[in-house]
Parts: structure tokens; sequence; C-alpha cells
């Protein structure tokens, strides 16, 4: 019950940021994913079918979590770290495991409202959208822990908060622009479409965009996000320095 309660409290701490700031939070969920859809609507004309309209629906809720799990929570680990918060955290009587579930609690809270809203802005927009509402939970909760795992394992890692904030963002833009989300594979050159096929977000939008036709066939997609997530989450919390001087 002790580690559930300290859970809970860190999950509570950072949500309270999240009321306090959320302004940023908004642009970063909600106003620039969906200035990407209207920007790849726009590009591709009048004559945008219905599954492309499901395609850029698809990479605009990938960028968003990508923009929360990597930008946004990636700043708020590196603050935590170079403010000296995570040294508090460590002299409390808080396990590290409570403080992990905590982060991980939050990022599933952000996820979920901001995949809500953008299928919500989505129907202004015209996009007739059907999910299959447990593939597409899945998919979301499962992009969000990859996306995490890079995020703490750069907050892990680097050496100071502006090296950290400028590899979060790096990595934040880079998966969604480097990955076949707003468009097709087959407009790539061939190189850069293999490396491109492997990526997190790749798969992610995969499994979101059929989640959304009201499909269900998402197994291989789900089961690459899962690995990912578990190799990137147990790599970034094993680098995390819980007492570091």
């Amino acid at each position: 019950m002790k580690r559930l309660t300290d859970t809970a409290c860190v999950f509570r701490i950072h949500l309270a940021r999240l009321r306090a700031e959320a302004g940023p939070f908004i642009l970063a969920a909600l106003l620039f994913p969906s200035a990407m859809y209207l920007f790849a609507s726009a590009v591709g004309g009048t004559l945008v079918s219905p599954d492309t309209r499901l395609r850029f629906l698809a990479g605009s809720i990938v960028f968003s979590l990508s923009m929360t799990s990597i930008s946004w929570l990636g700043y708020l680990l590196l603050e935590n770290r170079f403010t000296g918060r995570l040294k508090l955290f460590a002299t409390l009587p808080l396990a590290p495991s409570s403080y992990v579930f905590g982060i991980l609690l939050f990022g599933v809270a952000q996820a979920a409202l901001g995949t809500a809203l953008l299928l919500l802005i989505a129907r202004s927009f015209g996009v007739r959208a059907q999910p299959s509402l447990a593939p597409l939970c899945a998919a979301v909760v499962l992009t969000m822990l990859c996306l995490c795992g890079l995020s703490v394992i750069i907050a892990a890692r680097a050496r100071s908060f502006s090296e950290g904030s400028l590899l979060t963002d790096t990595l934040c833009a880079g998966l969604v622009l480097l990955a076949p989300i707003y468009y097709a594979p087959e407009m790539m050159p061939r190189a850069l479409r293999i490396f491109a096929q492997l990526l997190p977000t790749t798969f992610a939008a995969r499994a979101l965009q059929t989640t959304l036709a009201g499909g269900h066939a998402i197994g291989g997609e789900l089961l690459a996000l899962s690995v990912t997530a578990l190799v990137t989450l147990t790599l970034g919390f094993r680098l995390m320095k819980w007492r570091e001087e």
C-alpha cells in the first residue's frame, strides 16, 4: 500500500505541474499536431480520400504522443535531475520503483488526454473515424511507453540541462519526420525506407490508422512496440542515477 501511495504522490506532483503549465501542454499535445494535420491536408489537395484523412489523423496522434512523451516529459525528467528535485525524491522514504511508476502513470494520463482531445478536434475537420477502442488504447499506451523510454535514456545520460533539452527536441522531431507517417513509404529513398520502417513511430502510425478505421489486425505492430518499450524503459531506468552526486 505504501508503494501505491508513493506512486500516486509522484503522479500528483507532476500532474500539478501540468495544471500550472497547461499552455505548453496544449501547444504540444493539440495545437501543433492539429496544425500538422491541416498542413498535410492542404498539401494533399481537395481530393483527399477518407483513408488518407485517417492516415493524417494517425500521424498527428503520433506527433502529439512524441511531443508529450519525449519533449514535455523529457523536459520534466531533466528538470528533476538538474534542479535537485530527483535528489529530494531520493532522500525521502521513497522507493525508485514508486518514482518510475508515478512517472509512467503521468505519461499515460497525458497520452489519454491528448489523444481523446485530438479525436474530438478531428471530427470538426470532417474526419469520421470509427475506432476500435481496446486496440486503440493498447496502441496509444505502448507508443507512449516506447517514447517515454527514449526520453528517460536522454534524461539519464545528458551532461547538462541544455544538452538534454536539445536532444529531446531533436529526437521528437526526427522520429516523426523520418517515419512514413504523413506519406507513403514508397515516396522515400530505398535505403532510408528500410531504416524508417524500423522506427517505433512507424509501427505506431500503422497501428493507429488500422484501429481508427475499425480494424483489429495490429498484432505485429503491438509486439514491436512492446519489445521496444521493454528495452528502452529497462535501459533508461537502469541508467538513471537515483542518488547522483
